[in-house]
């Protein structure tokens, strides 16, 4: 599937961009257990701050509309690798919003891996403006993202909220 061009302003991320990034693929891993590759915690458990139902709402509502994407860019990224011939497995693969680099992704093809870089950008892009749309700050996500895998509690609140949502639909 081919990718366009990003314009050179829109080569590298924004910080922030990549921030959100991160902590959605820890979160999305530990719902579905699919993402390959852990990200370590991003904000100390000593700076956890009180998570209000809200920030809970939010922040579940986000993380299963950034699944629906993430599940899109690794199917792209599948195809990416099987239209190029490359016997790299997607599962094996080190994708994340941190390997946007070509040179961090050696065993794949150059030409592919402008392709690949291009699917990671829109995922970290369109990853952080869900985030916002859902009324949280890159930083407040990524809070949740490393409170709730030191808390079992706040990660049990996140799971029944996201249950419900999506029993609601």
């Amino acid at each position: 599937m081919p990718y366009p061009n990003l314009s050179r302003r829109n080569r590298r991320l924004p910080r922030t961009a990549l921030f959100i990034a991160l902590g959605t693929i820890a979160t999305v891993q530990t719902v579905s257990l699919l993402v390959p590759h852990p990200i370590s915690g991003i904000v100390p458990a000593a700076q956890a701050q009180a998570t209000s139902d809200e920030e809970i709402s939010n922040y579940a509502r986000a993380v299963i509309d950034i699944e629906v994407i993430r599940k899109d860019t690794y199917a792209a990224a599948s195809d990416i690798l099987v239209a190029a011939g490359s016997e790299a497995d997607i599962l094996e693969t080190p994708l994340s919003c941190t390997a946007t680099r070509i040179s961090d992704m050696p065993d794949i093809p150059r030409v592919d891996r402008v392709d690949l870089r291009t699917a990671l950008v829109n995922f970290c892009n369109e990853a952080s403006q869900i985030a916002e749309a859902n009324d949280l700050t890159p930083q407040r996500f990524n809070s949740i993202t490393a409170e709730h895998r030191e808390e079992p509690e706040l990660a049990a609140r996140i799971q029944t909220a996201m249950g419900e949502l999506q029993e609601a639909n």
